[in-house]
């Protein structure tokens, strides 16, 4: 291989990662490097080895590549020129270091007067990157595909890790190998689904949970989207990450603009907790700047009431005060009324549109029963779904042209309702005047935001409105933070879907799923929090029968699995045993104490020989919880210690046990990081659908020879 001329070659860096970029003559931009700091190559970069039956000049695979000398990768982008029929093809201009921590990298096109240009920077510890397109010359240029991210992959990424799940459903892996060919993740109908944020990793063959190399690239979008990973014949590989157009929806005129939505790659070291650990911090950082009121949405997320399970459509003004002296006195500090509470509303069929209390329910409003509530010494919130609109409801009568799929009259509907057109300013105007009106008053700080469906169809008069919907969605948000910034917004559509990076700087919380069944929300609790916070994660204590599943679990199996998140409730307290209030009052008193270590801790689980065990350590480098869930039988009726990684091997920790249905604290002694890793602990709850909670505290360093294991723990 002989060397390439260099045109000229950047890099940025932080503590954590370099990325290092070079404008090569024949191959465009190439990524030279990307890592920790100190991995950079020392030679210089080298041309693309050339193969029998292939071009004379390599293209090899570049950040802004384009085919038609010999690339068959996906390519920056597809583009024609609507006024001459000529395809556009920008060819690399220039490479700039535009700050300390941004690289511009840029393209042009000059028959048609298009300019790329990409940006990456390194941000919160994460690679970002964004596309974009300027139209400086004088015809229409159409837009079939513009990827937001297009990123040579290592040689050691060859394992993809993805999520999959449908409602109710959500938090299943699929683990492909890439040994050849392409895989895709997909969604065509305007909305993320439940299958996670728009992201996967991929990995080296030894990544575990707590080594290894990995790496995650996603895409800060709420609508439809393409990720691609492709592996070509010569052995080299790709990702692409993109929205995806509507035909004909995308057409840039003269002096025209596209920024397409942010991309991010993620490089750990540390296994797959180590990329859990960088992915949580990327989402802080992206979310934190919309925590205007700090002290209500960062430091001590309150507990949770929501009405939904306990009372669905059946209730009126007094049954709801007594259901919130009922949550009061377990302990709640939020009451979200939900779905029911506007003009007309008794069934999923009517009145969204029509956001005014319900006289017949509330004869003045809904300030006395707010009044109520924060008597009771807790916040109010409100279930709203704005983007939609029911047949049967005064808005749809006044402006059907305002609903997607106009002007057929038989447009499909989902769930009984309409999606609005949220590119319409004057939507977006009645939308924000109706929020308005509700929140103007004061006493709501919550708004728990649904969205039922996706998008179909996404036209108006036969245009498409896909991509535009979603820019309307995040356009009305920004007004509504601005104008009420101490109002929070859940992310809810249908429970697991809307899930992603591109509503971060809106909302401060997913409600991860509608099921609330306790063993389906360990793995549903873990997915979700494998991309996102564990603090915004909605986790509620659900009924027993479950509603969905009709299984039945303890109290303290159930509140188990809720605490390591966003603590809830989602039952009527009416139905619970003696021993069942008991038991939650103390779960609920045991969450506020420990939710500061829960909610600024970190989170990893432990890799454990029996598939049925779930141990998760979440806290501090001095203070940790360790939750242990049975899931099944014990494979192993010895029940084997649990070994804990992650702790200092030189320390000493004092170990306790506390126990839900009492509230109880059982010390168990103190023990080595050494004999806490080695030995383990004796912390396995035996019977199937049981757990435990153990609280651990470093208390000094270990003294030479101090090894004392933990045999003495039960």
């Amino acid at each position: 291989m002989t060397s390439l001329s260099l045109v000229s070659e950047a890099r940025i860096s932080d503590e954590s990662l370099t990325v290092q970029i070079a404008l090569l003559e024949h191959e465009g931009f190439r990524l030279t490097y990307a890592g920790p700091p100190g991995g950079e190559p020392r030679t210089p970069p080298s041309r693309t080895p050339r193969m029998p039956a292939s071009p004379d000049l390599p293209a090899g695979l570049g950040l802004m590549a384009q085919r038609g000398q010999g690339y068959g990768g996906a390519g920056l982008l597809d583009a024609v020129n609507l006024t001459t029929g000529q395809a556009i093809n920008p060819r690399p201009a220039g490479l700039i270091k535009a700050a300390p921590d941004k690289l511009l990298l840029q393209a042009s096109d000059e028959a048609s007067g298009l300019k790329a240009e990409v940006a990456i920077s390194i941000e919160a510890g994460a690679i970002r990157c964004r596309t974009r397109l300027v139209n400086e010359g004088s015809g229409r240029l159409a837009i079939g595909r513009c990827a937001s991210l297009l990123w040579p992959l290592p040689d050691w990424a060859s394992t993809i890790r993805a999520n999959y799940g449908s409602w109710a459903r959500e938090g299943f892996e699929a683990v492909h190998e890439l040994d050849a060919g392409a895989y895709e993740r997909i969604s065509r109908l305007g909305r993320t689904g439940f299958d996670g944020p728009p992201a996967f990793t991929l990995t080296d063959h030894g990544t575990q949970r707590a080594a290894g190399r990995a790496m995650r690239v996603g895409l800060e979008w709420s609508g439809s989207h393409r990720l691609r990973v492709e592996r070509f014949p010569n052995g080299a590989a790709e990702c692409c990450v993109e929205v995806l157009f509507e035909p004909g929806e995308m057409v840039l005129e003269p002096g025209g603009i596209f920024d397409a939505p942010a991309a991010f790659v993620l490089l750990s070291e540390e296994g797959l907790d180590g990329m859990t650990a960088l992915s949580h911090r990327y989402a802080r950082a992206r979310n934190r700047p919309a925590e205007r009121h700090k002290e209500s949405v960062a430091v001590a997320r309150p507990v949770h009431f929501n009405t939904w399970e306990a009372r669905y459509f059946d209730f009126d003004e007094e049954s709801l005060k007594a259901l919130a002296l009922d949550a009061a006195a377990l302990g709640a500090e939020r009451f979200v009324l939900d779905d029911g509470w506007f003009k007309g509303r008794r069934n999923d069929h009517t009145s969204l549109g029509d956001w005014v209390p319900d006289p017949d329910r509330f004869p003045e409003g809904l300030a006395p029963l707010i009044a109520h509530v924060h008597a009771l010494g807790m916040r109010f919130g409100l279930w709203v779904e704005p983007e939609m609109v029911s047949r049967e409801s005064a808005l749809y009568r006044a402006h059907p042209e305002w609903v997607l799929g106009y002007p057929d009259p038989d447009a499909p509907t989902g769930r009984q309702q309409f999606v609005l057109d949220l590119s319409n300013e004057k939507v977006r105007d009645y939308l924000f005047d109706s929020l308005s009106a509700l929140l103007s008053p004061g006493g709501i700080d919550y708004l728990k935001w649904d969205c039922n469906r996706e998008l179909y169809p996404a036209e108006m008069s036969g245009k498409q409105r896909a991509h535009m919907q979603v820019e309307g969605l995040y356009a009305l948000w920004r007004r509504l933070r601005d104008a009420f910034p101490h109002v929070e917004i859940e992310s809810c559509a249908s429970g697991g879907g809307r899930m992603d990076f591109g509503v971060l700087p809106f909302v401060s919380r997913f409600w991860a799923s509608d099921a609330t069944d306790a063993l389906d929300r360990i793995r549903i609790n873990r997915a979700a929090m494998s991309h996102l916070p564990h603090e915004m994660i909605g986790a509620h204590v659900g009924s027993s029968p479950n509603h969905i599943t009709g299984r039945t679990f303890s109290m303290a199996f159930r509140a188990l699995v809720a605490l390591f998140g966003h603590f809830g409730l989602e039952l009527d307290p009416v139905q619970l045993t003696a021993e069942e209030r008991q038991t939650l009052i103390h779960a609920i008193g045991i969450f506020k104490r420990f939710r500061g270590l829960i909610h600024e801790g970190r989170i990893t689980w432990q890799d454990e020989r029996d598939p049925a065990l779930d141990v998760t350590l979440i806290g501090k480098d001095d203070e940790l919880l360790l939750r242990v869930l049975r899931t099944d039988t014990a494979t192993r009726p010895l029940n084997p210690r649990i070994a804990l990684h992650g702790l200092d091997r030189n320390a000493l920790y004092s170990v306790s046990e506390i126990l839900l249905e009492t509230g109880a604290v059982q010390e168990l002694g103190t023990f080595s990081g050494t004999a806490l890793a080695w030995t383990g602990l004796s912390a396995d709850p035996r019977q199937p659908n049981r757990g435990r909670l153990f609280h651990l505290r470093k208390t000094q360093k270990a003294k030479t020879g101090d090894t004392k294991n933990s045999e003495s723990a039960r």
